[in-house]
């Protein structure tokens, strides 16, 4: 019988990967996995390692969080947008636009 977190989990890799428009075959590339696991895992059917895991999903430009606690999707893609703005910007920039989201929040909190 399947684990219910490993069918999700495996769906919502093999969403990202086709979202990238990877294949099996690129992402295996990558991540040096072989194809063989990469479709087992996506199918829930392998239950895979931290580091395989992590190695996935840094290979996807996502996170743990979007995949194993995803938002809905609207809200998914806005802060994967925010957080690729954020990561290209330079160390300083960084620091910018940190403070005024937090700034943002606070004051939308009140």
């Amino acid at each position: 019988m399947l684990n219910d977190v490993l069918v999700k989990g495996g769906a919502r890799l093999r969403a990202v990967r086709k979202e990238r428009g990877y294949t099996q075959e690129h992402l295996a590339e990558l991540t040096k996995l072989s194809t063989r696991h990469i479709a087992s895992i996506e199918k829930g059917e392998a239950n895979p390692s931290f580091e395989v895991l992590y190695t996935i999903i840094t290979a996807l430009g996502t996170s743990f969080d979007a995949i194993f606690n995803p938002a809905d999707e609207q809200s998914e893609r806005e802060i994967q947008e925010i957080a690729g703005l954020y990561r290209a910007c330079p160390e300083q920039g960084r620091r910018l636009v940190l403070a005024a989201v937090r700034a943002m929040a606070n004051d939308l909190k009140m």
